[in-house]
């Protein structure tokens, strides 16, 4: 049988993809799928399932339509990636690691990747947290997201291979992937504090302090600096800030126990000379 569409299987796929473009997923999966039973070794209708289950976080039927399309497309390395994330995200290890092996990945590897940029939405806003990757699609945060969020500093979460922008300072410019859901959570809470006339070595004290506890430490004060600008490829760049050293400093801290962090303030306050204000626990959605 032969793989190519007739003019009418490809009106219908031009039809499905006009549906998505226009936000419309339930008819773009109804015609997707009818074209996909209609033409059964055309790859095209597969991919697309593929890729609308992948962002709506459905994984069992994100895995089967990238699996039929491999079938068809053994070099498609997208559609093989999405088959590992999909078999990563459901439990299916020994399926993820044979796709891995394709992408010359082993567990070893873990301990020399670098952290990644996340971009993680929700209630129509976005964060870009900073991630520890231990596998091509997994890593654990390490930035200390905004409550509302529902993630936590330590969340395992899984992680997109879209670049959907870059990350920049005078230092380095990262892509950013999307945060494609929670894993396992990391059961850490997020406190909250104001630094008084803090400079920028008492700031780097508390962050030191906070490693020496295995606890997470953030910025907050500087969330409001953010700002985008579109290069010329079209995906937006995110700038991040030096420390401000303001009179008023919000800072973030991540921590199993209050005591914790009452326990790291105090000693920074001891050290540094320095005070802090407006303590507090913060409920994560």
């Amino acid at each position: 049988m032969s793989n190519q569409p007739t003019e009418q299987h490809r009106a219908l796929f031009e039809q499905a993809q006009q549906y998505e473009a226009g936000s419309d997923p339930y008819n773009a999966v109804k015609l997707y799928k009818l074209v996909a039973r209609e033409a059964p070794q055309w790859e095209q209708p597969y991919l697309r399932l593929g890729q609308l289950y992948k962002y709506r976080r459905e994984w069992k039927p994100t895995l089967y339509y990238n699996k039929r399309a491999v079938t068809l497309d053994v070099s498609n390395r997208q559609a093989w990636w999405d088959v590992g994330l999909a078999a990563t995200a459901i439990g299916k290890l020994k399926q993820a690691r044979r796709v891995w092996d394709k992408f010359g990945w082993s567990p070893q590897k873990q301990y020399s990747l670098k952290p990644v940029s996340v971009r993680l939405q929700f209630q129509n806003q976005f964060e870009v947290m900073w991630a520890q990757r231990v596998s091509p699609c997994l890593g654990y945060i390490r930035s200390i997201p905004q409550p509302a969020s529902g993630r936590r500093y330590g969340d395992l979460v899984l992680i997109d291979n879209v670049v959907r922008g870059y990350h920049s300072s005078g230092m380095y410019r990262l892509p950013i992937y999307d945060e494609l859901g929670l894993k396992k959570c990391g059961h850490y809470g997020a406190y909250s504090c104001t630094l008084l006339s803090a400079g920028e070595d008492d700031i780097k004290l508390l962050q030191q302090l906070c490693l020496e506890q295995n606890l997470g430490f953030e910025v907050w004060g500087n969330a409001a600096q953010a700002a985008t600008v579109r290069d010329s490829g079209g995906k937006p760049e995110y700038y991040a800030f030096n420390w401000d050293t303001a009179p008023e400093l919000l800072v973030a801290i991540a921590a199993r126990q209050e005591a914790e962090v009452l326990s790291v303030l105090k000693n920074w306050e001891v050290i540094s000379l320095k005070s802090f204000t407006g303590f507090r626990a913060h409920q994560i959605l």
